[in-house]
């Protein structure tokens, strides 16, 4: 009996067995580089093997992924970066009693970050107000910067109302996004205050 030629060449085999490696190197590479992955289980099915059937249990489950951003159920958020004037004293009581106790820069950023939670349900719920009179701000000009992470949908809502026709900056989106805010905070505190006298 002689030696068969093998039907593949030794450097088709070689091609082959990188081929293999390099696909599942880059399989490996995909799996672990991509946190944001959910992996679920596809069932397996039994197969046939020579003259016998193996069993479903017997075989390795098939998995398919599924992208974080094909998922329906999640509002993506976005950085927005916020900027509003240091308010001028007696504007408001609580931005007073606060820079009592710390910077005025903190103090104001504590305030906005209340704010914006309020803002932020005004914006899902459709009530907030057109833009509010400005409130009288410290001389000379002292703006204090920050940035907060806000649902997309509530920021295309809020560009929208303040630059319908997309023509401000991020910066001056960000200023009137925070001022506006800082508005509606600083009115209803002084409703509460009168309120209560």
């Amino acid at each position: 009996m002689g030696i068969r030629k093998p039907a593949v060449s030794a450097q088709e085999a070689r091609r082959l067995a990188t081929g293999q490696s390099a696909r599942s190197f880059q399989e490996s590479m995909l799996a672990s580089s991509n946190p944001r992955v959910a992996i679920a289980p596809i069932e397996p099915t039994s197969r046939q093997t020579g003259d016998r059937t193996v069993p479903s249990q017997a075989l390795p489950a098939r998995r398919t992924v599924l992208l974080a951003n094909e998922r329906h159920d999640e509002d993506p958020k976005v950085q927005v970066f916020l900027s509003a004037a240091l308010p001028a004293r007696g504007i408001s009581a609580t931005f007073d009693a606060l820079s009592a106790e710390s910077r005025p820069a903190r103090a104001l950023q504590l305030i906005l970050r209340r704010a914006l939670d309020d803002y932020e349900l005004m914006l899902s719920n459709g009530s907030f107000a057109e833009i509010a009179q400005a409130y009288s701000v410290e001389e000379p000009l002292s703006i204090v910067a920050t940035s907060r992470m806000m649902p997309r949908r509530l920021v295309d809502i809020a560009l929208a109302h303040f630059d319908p026709l997309g023509f401000n900056s991020a910066r001056a989106f960000g200023r009137k996004l925070a001022s506006s805010a800082l508005c509606i905070f600083f009115n209803n505190e002084k409703k509460v205050t009168h309120r209560q006298r």
